[in-house]
């Protein structure tokens, strides 16, 4: 940090989830209100991913991801020129900052990293959120602005933050927490393993200490995605060492080696297929086994219910209305520690389409003890 800059702690910002962030970016957004927000959090918990996924996926609008570390003034003040006249200077602009014409009349433009950059850089992308203008260049009216960084204690590579530029935004100190994140992971396809155990042990979620001097690697929601991605690709096999190494290479050994002993116990889950198809109602007492079952008839639900949609443009079958059916009365009739996790987990596979299904005439019939399960949780349902 550069001496004299000051210093921005978080404990004077509102704490919120990065599934919150997101809905306030959204919020803002719709009601075409422009002011930047800037999200302050420990690096890997999501908050790039989740702007992403409410531009491309939920809001279909622009989306462009500048990482301020990795750029200059020059790169985003643009390459400045003598006009024909030689009387004054014009910034040659380069191709990174959104133009209607390229990028579309709507969008939002992340300034990623902002609080790890060299101060001069900062003081450009100040004059963008002021003025909402660059040189030459002018933001499209239809932009919204979103910072992201880590603050000086969240563990980055943390240079600085004027107050001047933290007043010019909204601010808020952006955490981690298990079902923001579940129902993202779930809606991009982590394997259910993973899911699973981050829902048996939450604290692993997200490992790092900032006070550790020792331990180098971490779990995160990023390193999480990227162990989701080895099981997706070859499943899990307690005798594979090679897999085991690669999944210690992410989140490190200490969670990593808990990772596989959790996952060992897959053998010992009953086969979602007989408790969706109503021949299996098992009684578990394991609790990693419980965790795990759980997830898999979740996934099992869950992918039906996409295989329908993408075959029929939308509908779903009463065949897997009834797995859906079988498998919320197993879950219900679970300890409500387990229901309200597993009724959770559910809707967050497809938080559009499976409450709807849920609350459907059809799926009362087979499943009346959903009425009740409502009454006594109606939180879950506000």
């Amino acid at each position: 940090m550069v001496e004299g800059e000051k210093r921005m702690s978080n404990s004077n910002l509102p704490t919120i989830t990065v599934d919150d962030f997101t809905k306030i970016v959204e919020m803002q957004f719709n009601e075409r209100n422009y002011r930047p927000i800037f999200g302050i959090g420990k690096g890997g918990i999501g908050k790039t991913e989740s702007i992403f996924d409410l531009a491309k996926n939920k809001l279909n609008i622009g989306y462009i991801d500048i990482r301020l570390l990795l750029y200059s003034e020059t790169d985003l003040r643009g390459i400045p020129y003598p006009d024909e006249h030689h009387a004054k200077t014009i910034w040659l602009q380069n191709n990174t900052l959104p133009t209607v014409d390229k990028d579309g009349e709507t969008g939002i433009l992340v300034f990623d990293e902002i609080t790890s950059c060299a101060r001069s850089v900062r003081t450009a992308a100040y004059q963008l959120l002021n003025e909402r203008r660059l040189g030459e260049y002018e933001l499209p009216s239809g932009w919204m602005i979103v910072c992201l960084g880590n603050g000086e204690e969240d563990g980055g590579d943390y240079q600085g933050m004027e107050g001047n530029f933290a007043n010019r935004c909204s601010v808020y100190n952006v955490v981690t927490d298990v079902d923001s994140w579940k129902k993202l992971a779930m809606k991009h396809g982590v394997n259910d393993l993973v899911t699973s155990y981050v829902s048996w042990k939450p604290e692993d979620l997200h490992s790092m200490s900032v006070d550790s001097e020792t331990e180098i690697l971490f779990s995160s929601p990023r390193s999480w995605k990227a162990v989701s991605d080895i099981l997706n690709v070859y499943g899990y096999n307690e005798n594979d060492t090679i897999l085991h190494k690669r999944i210690f290479g992410n989140v490190g050994t200490r969670v990593g080696q808990q990772f596989v002993s959790f996952c060992k116990f897959k053998e010992e889950t009953v086969d979602p297929k007989q408790i969706v198809s109503g021949l299996a109602k098992p009684q578990l007492k394991n609790r990693e086994v419980m965790y795990i079952t759980i997830g898999s008839v979740i996934k099992l639900i869950g992918d039906s219910i996409k295989s329908d949609m993408e075959a029929s443009g939308g509908a779903v079958t009463l065949n897997t209305i009834g797995y859906m059916a079988n498998g919320l009365r197993w879950i219900l009739s679970l300890q409500k520690e387990y229901a309200v996790m597993g009724f959770k987990d559910l809707i967050a596979y497809n938080d559009k389409i499976i409450p709807k299904l849920i609350m459907s005439a059809e799926l009362r019939e087979q499943c009346p003890e959903i009425l009740q399960f409502a009454q006594d949780n109606r939180a879950i349902f506000s």
